[in-house]
């Protein structure tokens, strides 16, 4: 009996160093790394801005990074705003995908309806033209700033 006590005693003490071996480490969430940004953004800055001559401008930040392997295309962020029953494209801008982070800032002067001080509504994205298997130029959105509140104020 001697022997199979041994025997018994010298496999759980295998098996328990094994558990202590590969069993993962507690670690407290405070210590845990943050989770990486995303590859592609885009922010829409809560104010936005009416010129005297009704030129709206709309700035926040933008990040991409694109794909190896995905082919390359032009990529403009563009920005969207409504108000009252209106809505309209404040311009696009040009994206340099460096992985950095980059401000980015549209103007336009919108159609015939002038837009006022105060409460409004603005999306963008983040939109890179591909060609297909057939060279046709096509949309495919990088990233997307959903609706949110902005104000729009008087000056530059």
């Amino acid at each position: 009996m001697r022997i199979r006590e041994a025997i018994g005693a010298a496999v759980t003490a295998i098996a328990t160093a094994a558990l202590t071996v590969t069993a993962p480490a507690s670690v407290p969430e405070a210590a845990a790394a943050p989770p990486p940004p995303p590859r592609n953004n885009i922010t829409i800055d809560r104010t936005v801005h009416i010129a005297p001559d009704g030129t709206i401008s709309m700035t926040g930040t933008y990040r991409c990074t694109l794909l190896r392997g995905v082919p390359a295309g032009t990529v403009f962020v563009a920005g969207n705003l409504r108000q009252g029953g209106r809505a309209d494209s404040i311009g696009g801008s040009r994206a340099l995908c460096d992985g950095d982070v980059h401000k980015w800032r549209n103007s336009a002067r919108p159609g015939r309806e002038e837009y006022r001080p105060g409460p409004a509504r603005a999306d963008g994205t983040l939109l890179q033209l591909r060609k297909d298997k057939h060279g046709i130029l096509l949309p495919h959105f990088l990233a997307v700033a959903s609706k949110r509140d902005v104000t729009l104020v008087a000056g530059p």
